[in-house]
């Protein structure tokens, strides 16, 4: 059997599920948002005329003369989705853009490109995704050699890193090992070719330098705090600032409580005073004048380098990378001594902090606690004071409190990873799949409860060992214990866990280079008829690859074979449902094609057949114009 034909063949199970063009798929719940009030308004297809229409979507009264399309599914009524309904697509109905460029254009006075059945059907009333652009040349991070450190000071049997940090071109007697990861780590000159998560993977190497990634992964990652030790000041300089915060707050519509907090922490006593409304700099920098803390809980929203170091290691970490910022006066606390359920990384932007870090009561704790009395501390593992350049991380459950010094203020950032992403976020969507699967197959499962059952079990009658509980109990246990998961079901799980990345993840940020292979940056321009014609067009001898390792993900659910994607993202957190479009096998076979074959790229021609080339062509357009792919060279103008 052929490398294609064993592709076809993963998807066999599925052939035929996935509904026609014209078929409504019903809809899906939303997926929580952080203990947010879930918004239980489902958006419905627009109709031809732009309008909202009430109910099922209606048949397309244009003739299909293409093959069943890829679509974006609305969610009508509460079912099946794991996640939620995903907000309808912003890709007109209609002709493909290459097979629109052979048509005769009608004159009109409104642009009148006519569209065949394009793969990705119509978004209605959504905001546009802002694409920032980010400059090659820039370095997100001062250049630092990134070297194994010395000895960590060891100030219990917890190893504690304290890593001095070194400048460029620093000492030359590194161990090979240190060598060879920088020779991994070395960026690509053709942003367009890098892979992502060796990007991510490079950035994270920077952020902790001289300390290896080996070192912090095998030592400190979910295990133990460490510090590193800048010998500069301002190395993270260009992601935040007073006057960034200044400018941040005038130019944006930036709410208390939704984007910013004002805190206090006075005689043990932790406290949130936000007004109510916008935050405008008046209101915000009176708070701080009065000794208040000032926590930014999205920047990443407004300020763009920060967000490019976020985008950057969400595709190592494969999670969403979320960042706050705090402004803290001088000799003063914002919060109570606590612990988070995130993988904190605190870099030291402005002034000075110290920082008292306590063991863990509970190890890898899935949720952060309340505020913790000083009388509930003990002595501290870590006393330390960050100065600007340093970086501190902490696993979750690390207990930790900060202050300022008298003489000086604070600003820094704590970039968060790793929330819920555990083994047990893992079983919480394995098992439920593992019951229902098992039950359609085991009779000894479908058999009724005893009637006696109640009668021996329950906590009224845990005190009573009688025989026949005894029996009711290990029956049960047996049961449970045939619950074992298949690889199937293992791979699908995982899937589903996945899609909570789709949802969060920050849209990509878009380099120069990559600005003129993508969508992103594509023109359109229109004649003194309003004709509009477009600078590109994709041939089977196109070279295609994904924009990013992460941007889609393949799942089955109930036998219908989804993509979820985070290009359409907004800058808020969940701001919109999970973008996802159904497909049949043979449109899935080709995203799995693109995906094993990343970071490089593949011709069209090469990609697994779909019917006739014309749909293959087709299909992989309108995944460009999604923005999820990517072309090898840049088109020449038309």
């Amino acid at each position: 059997m052929s490398d294609k034909n064993k592709k076809v063949s993963a998807f066999a199970a599925y052939r035929g599920s996935a509904t026609s063009k014209n078929d409504v798929q019903k809809g899906t719940k939303n997926s929580d948002k952080n203990g947010a009030a879930k918004n239980n308004n489902n958006r419905n297809l627009a109709s031809k005329n732009g309008g909202k229409q009430k109910g099922p979507p209606k048949k397309n009264e244009t003739p299909a003369n293409t093959r069943e399309s890829l679509k974006r599914r609305n969610d009508e009524a509460e079912g099946s989705n794991p996640i939620g309904a995903k907000r309808t697509s912003s890709t007109p109905v209609g002709q493909s853009t290459s097979a629109a460029r052979s048509t005769q254009q009608p004159k009109a006075p409104s642009c009148p490109l006519q569209r065949r059945s394009c793969p990705l059907p119509s978004k209605k009333n959504t905001v546009p995704v802002k694409v920032e652009v980010a400059s090659p040349d820039r370095a997100l991070l001062s250049p630092q050699s990134i070297k194994k450190e010395p000895g960590a000071s060891m100030l219990c049997r917890i190893k504690i890193g304290l890593v001095k940090s070194v400048q460029p071109g620093g000492d030359a007697g590194a161990e090979a090992g240190a060598g060879q990861a920088v020779n991994r780590l070395e960026p690509c000159h053709e942003v367009h070719k890098e892979n992502s998560i060796e990007v991510g993977k490079r950035t994270l190497a920077q952020l902790i330098a001289p300390m290896t990634m080996a070192t912090f992964l095998r030592d400190h990652w979910e295990k133990s705090p460490f510090r590193v030790k800048t010998t500069t000041s301002g190395g993270f300089s260009n992601l935040i600032s007073f006057k960034m915060i200044d400018q941040m707050l005038i130019q944006n519509h930036v709410e208390y409580t939704t984007n910013i907090d004002v805190t206090s922490y006075e005689d043990g006593v932790r406290k949130t005073l936000n007004p109510d409304g916008r935050a405008l700099p008046p209101s915000v920098w009176a708070h701080y004048q009065r000794g208040c803390s000032i926590r930014i809980l999205n920047p990443s929203s407004y300020l763009v380098q920060l967000r490019q170091l976020c985008v950057k290691l969400q595709e190592f970490f494969h999670c969403l990378v979320g960042a706050n910022v705090y402004l803290t006066p001088p000799e003063s606390q914002g919060f109570a001594p606590h612990y988070d359920d995130i993988e904190a990384f605190v870099l030291q932007v402005e002034g000075k902090k110290r920082w008292r870090i306590y063991a863990p009561t509970k190890e890898l704790p899935r949720e952060s606690s309340g505020n913790l009395s000083q009388t509930e501390l003990g002595d501290p593992i870590m006393d330390i004071v960050l100065k600007p350049g340093d970086l501190l991380y902490f696993p979750r459950g690390w207990i930790h409190q900060a202050i300022t010094e008298k003489d000086s203020h604070s600003l820094h950032i704590t970039l968060s990873a790793y929330q819920q992403q555990s083994y047990a976020n893992l079983m919480e969507k394995l098992m439920p799949l593992v019951v229902k699967e098992s039950v359609e197959q085991t009779l000894k499962l479908r058999k009724g409860l005893p009637l006696d059952i109640f009668q021996n079990l329950g906590v009224a009658n845990a005190e009573w060992k009688g025989a026949h509980r005894q029996k009711l109990i290990q029956h049960i246990q047996n049961l449970a214990q045939r619950l074992v998961p298949t690889e199937g079901q293992i791979d699908r799980a995982l899937d589903q866990l996945a899609i909570k990345f789709q949802h969060e993840a920050l849209p990509p940020t878009i380099a120069p280079q990559e600005l003129k292979r993508t969508v992103f940056g594509a023109q359109a321009t229109a004649d003194r008829n309003g004709h509009c014609s477009l600078d590109y067009e994709l041939a089977e001898g196109t070279a295609v690859r994904l924009l990013r390792a992460n941007i889609v993900r393949l799942t089955v659910d109930e036998g219908v074979l989804r993509c979820y994607y985070y290009t359409d993202n907004g800058l808020e957190y969940c701001k919109y449902e999970p973008n996802f479009f159904e497909l049949e096998p043979f449109h899935g076979t080709v995203i799995e094609t693109l995906i094993h074959a990343y970071p490089e790229y593949t011709k069209i021609k090469d990609l697994p057949p779909m019917g006739n080339d014309e749909d293959r062509l087709e299909f992989v357009e309108a995944l460009w114009e999604r923005g999820i792919l990517m072309v090898e060279k840049p088109f020449k103008k038309l």
